[in-house]
């Protein structure tokens, strides 16, 4: 447990002295002030969800998961880190929890800046009720992608670089837009954040079980794929 719980400051402390993190941290609080222009809290928030159903997910996470595991290939680090007395399956855990803990903490961030832009110009509609509802709206919406983020280590790894999985995310990110309104919508994992969003009202294929048991599948794949190419193919 000592060595994995090592591995795992590390990586933390890795990828928080990563430009890639701050860098999306700061696209995000980017847009977001670019929609403060809504007429209430709700809208305003409900605008906000939508961007971590979308952009913020697929790309977002997408980016700081295709880094995180590609960067070892781009720098020529990976052989160094092969060697350490640490698992291999550990390695890749370890950058997990590294990816889900920043991300989390760049979905607080956020959204407390999202508050305070409000607060400082007056929106109207305001209660603890509504911050809680999407509070925890966002935060689950930020898990789904976290799981649909994995298959994008295991792309890292294979491509041995960041290019492959960005594009990729990028071509999820255009697939959940056309086909997220339509049937196919619920069967297809990256569009089941935004369906998620609309559950409460205007869905008009709302979600199946189905729907999260894919998006499950998809992050326990691409979370044991990539422990297993790193066990087997990296030497």
């Amino acid at each position: 447990m000592r060595p994995l719980l090592t591995a795992c400051s590390v990586e933390v402390y890795k990828l928080r002295r990563s430009f890639v993190l701050w860098g999306t941290l700061l696209f995000i609080l980017f847009v977001i002030t670019l929609f403060l222009g809504q007429p209430n809290w709700p809208s305003f928030f409900e605008r906000t969800a939508f961007l971590y159903a979308s952009v913020f997910g697929l790309l977002g996470f997408g980016l700081v998961t295709s880094w995180t595991f590609g960067r070892e290939y781009s720098d020529r680090t990976l052989k160094d880190l092969l060697v350490l007395p640490v698992s291999r399956g550990k390695i890749a855990i370890a950058k997990y929890v590294a990816i889900i803990f920043w991300c989390f903490v760049m979905m607080l961030i956020s959204f407390a800046y999202a508050l305070i832009l409000g607060f400082s110009i007056g929106l109207p509609g305001f209660s603890f009720a509504i911050v809680q509802h999407y509070l925890f709206l966002i935060l689950i919406i930020g898990a789904l992608h976290l799981l649909l983020s994995a298959p994008l280590a295991l792309l890292a790894c294979i491509s041995r670089g960041y290019l492959v999985p960005i594009g990729f995310a990028f071509t999820t990110l255009m697939l959940a837009l056309v086909f997220g309104p339509t049937a196919i919508g619920a069967y297809l994992p990256w569009s089941v954040p935004a369906l998620h969003l609309q559950e409460s009202g205007v869905s008009l294929f709302p979600l199946l079980g189905t729907s999260y048991l894919l998006v499950f599948l998809i992050g326990l794949l691409g979370l044991i794929g990539t422990v297993k190419w790193l066990q087997n193919r990296e030497q």
